[in-house]
Protein backbone atom coordinates (compact mmCIF):
# COMPACT_ATOMS: atom_id res chain seq x y z
CA UNK A 1 0.00 0.00 0.00
CA UNK A 2 1.43 3.15 -1.27
CA UNK A 3 0.83 5.90 1.82
CA UNK A 4 3.03 8.64 1.01
CA UNK A 5 6.71 9.32 0.32
CA UNK A 6 7.73 10.40 3.84
CA UNK A 7 6.37 7.24 5.50
CA UNK A 8 7.72 5.48 2.37
CA UNK A 9 11.28 7.14 2.93
CA UNK A 10 11.11 6.54 6.87
CA UNK A 11 10.39 2.83 5.50
CA UNK A 12 13.40 2.49 3.60
CA UNK A 13 15.59 4.08 5.94
CA UNK A 14 15.10 1.71 8.80
CA UNK A 15 15.08 -1.11 7.34
CA UNK A 16 18.01 -0.48 5.68
CA UNK A 17 17.43 -0.70 1.71
CA UNK A 18 16.74 -3.52 -0.07
CA UNK A 19 18.44 -6.58 0.64
CA UNK A 20 18.57 -10.56 -0.92
CA UNK A 21 16.31 -13.00 0.43
CA UNK A 22 17.73 -15.34 3.50
CA UNK A 23 21.06 -12.83 3.82
CA UNK A 24 21.22 -11.31 7.21
CA UNK A 25 20.37 -7.96 7.98
CA UNK A 26 22.87 -4.96 7.01
CA UNK A 27 24.14 -3.41 9.77
CA UNK A 28 23.75 0.40 9.23
CA UNK A 29 26.78 2.51 8.77
CA UNK A 30 26.79 5.86 9.85
CA UNK A 31 23.74 8.09 9.62
CA UNK A 32 21.04 7.09 8.31
CA UNK A 33 19.59 8.88 5.19
CA UNK A 34 16.37 10.29 7.74
CA UNK A 35 19.12 11.36 10.00
CA UNK A 36 20.88 12.81 7.59
CA UNK A 37 17.71 14.79 6.14
CA UNK A 38 16.51 15.74 9.91
CA UNK A 39 19.76 17.61 10.09
CA UNK A 40 19.87 19.20 6.59
CA UNK A 41 16.26 20.77 7.55
CA UNK A 42 17.62 21.67 10.86
CA UNK A 43 20.52 24.11 9.11
CA UNK A 44 18.29 25.43 6.81
CA UNK A 45 16.12 26.59 9.53
CA UNK A 46 19.29 27.81 11.60
CA UNK A 47 20.41 29.77 8.58
CA UNK A 48 17.03 31.32 8.05
CA UNK A 49 16.63 32.32 11.92
CA UNK A 50 20.64 33.55 11.90
CA UNK A 51 19.68 35.64 8.79
CA UNK A 52 16.16 36.96 10.25
CA UNK A 53 18.25 37.68 13.17
CA UNK A 54 20.87 40.02 11.63
CA UNK A 55 17.94 41.64 9.65
CA UNK A 56 16.10 43.02 12.94
CA UNK A 57 20.06 43.82 14.41
CA UNK A 58 20.16 46.15 11.30
CA UNK A 59 16.88 47.78 11.44
CA UNK A 60 17.45 48.11 15.47
CA UNK A 61 20.64 49.82 15.08
CA UNK A 62 22.38 47.13 17.19
CA UNK A 63 24.56 46.24 13.94
CA UNK A 64 25.66 48.10 11.08
CA UNK A 65 27.75 45.37 9.65
CA UNK A 66 25.73 45.48 6.23
CA UNK A 67 27.62 43.17 4.11
CA UNK A 68 27.78 40.15 7.09
CA UNK A 69 23.76 40.74 6.78
CA UNK A 70 23.84 40.45 3.15
CA UNK A 71 25.98 37.66 3.73
CA UNK A 72 23.80 35.76 6.33
CA UNK A 73 20.57 36.06 3.92
CA UNK A 74 22.51 34.79 0.92
CA UNK A 75 23.14 31.83 3.24
CA UNK A 76 20.09 31.03 4.27
CA UNK A 77 18.91 32.00 0.27
CA UNK A 78 20.78 29.45 -1.01
CA UNK A 79 20.69 26.80 1.59
CA UNK A 80 16.44 27.24 1.21
CA UNK A 81 17.14 26.56 -3.07
CA UNK A 82 18.73 23.82 -2.38
CA UNK A 83 16.53 21.97 -0.04
CA UNK A 84 13.77 22.82 -2.66
CA UNK A 85 15.83 21.32 -4.86
CA UNK A 86 16.46 18.31 -3.10
CA UNK A 87 12.81 18.10 -2.28
CA UNK A 88 11.75 18.31 -5.93
CA UNK A 89 14.35 15.34 -6.83
CA UNK A 90 13.03 12.83 -4.43
CA UNK A 91 9.48 13.54 -5.23
CA UNK A 92 10.53 12.43 -8.83
CA UNK A 93 11.72 9.68 -7.32
CA UNK A 94 9.01 8.80 -5.58
CA UNK A 95 6.93 8.90 -8.43
CA UNK A 96 9.59 6.71 -10.75
CA UNK A 97 8.97 4.38 -7.99
CA UNK A 98 5.39 4.77 -8.00
CA UNK A 99 4.77 3.98 -11.13
CA UNK A 100 7.20 0.99 -11.84
CA UNK A 101 4.39 -1.97 -12.62
CA UNK A 102 5.11 -5.03 -10.49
Amino acid sequence: MITGPDSNLARIATSGGPRSIGAPPAQPEGASFSDVLKNSIDEVSRLQQDASQAVQDLATGKTENLNGVMTAMEKSEMAFKTLLAIRAKLMDAYDEVKNISV
